[in-house]
């Protein structure tokens, strides 16, 4: 193998190693906003738009349990407050569209499986999709095909639905989906209205 093939291989291992590392702190990011990390929050609800930055502030005060899902069979974390829940698979890309039939459909195979798993249950993924390298709040939400019971059908309701691609393949546009403070204040509503 020629030593300019040997560093392109190096160089998208390093690329994909990075991108991995990525994923890990987009997740704990999102955990500790949702979690109430006073640090976490504060720095977040600076790229929040002034009508919501109060909603976030009160996750300080008024957090949610959160934790991380073991395995890959699973989504990456679990959210719950009161009497809602949030399943949540975490991606992240420079791009502003992310391809589910990439990385050998793998994603697809997940999403339809974990789909599957929460539809019996009567709840519905959440996916929490952070664009990289921009100064505006980051994060977009969209639900994930389903039909959900009880009070979190209006969450789901409220929540854009991943898209399709005509092969009935999912993909996640960005700038179609909820961002992250609107979903915060309108679960903040929804316990309120009780």
């Amino acid at each position: 193998m020629s030593a300019k093939k040997l560093r392109i291989i190096f160089m998208h291992l390093c690329l994909l190693s990075i991108d991995i590392v990525n994923g890990s702190i987009y997740e704990r990011e999102l955990i500790g906003i949702l979690s109430g990390v006073s640090k976490q929050v504060e720095k977040y609800s600076h790229a929040v738009p002034d009508e919501r930055k109060k909603s976030i502030l009160k996750l300080i005060d008024h957090p949610f349990f959160v934790t991380r899902s073991a395995g890959s069979l699973g989504a990456d974390v679990v959210a719950i407050r009161g009497d809602l829940s949030a399943i949540i698979e975490v991606k992240s890309s420079i791009n502003d569209t992310i391809m589910f039939t990439e990385a050998s459909g793998k994603r697809q195979e997940q999403a339809t499986r974990m789909i599957k798993r929460l539809e019996a249950s009567g709840i519905f993924l959440v996916y929490a999709y952070r664009l990289k390298g921009i100064r505006e709040e980051a994060w977009k939400t969209f639900a994930a095909p389903a039909n959900p019971k009880g009070k979190i059908a209006y969450l789901y309701d409220f929540l854009p639905k991943i898209d399709t691609t005509k092969g009935n393949n999912f993909y996640l546009k960005w700038e179609r989906g909820k961002s992250l403070s609107e979903l915060i204040d309108y679960m903040n509503r929804l316990q309120i209205s009780d």
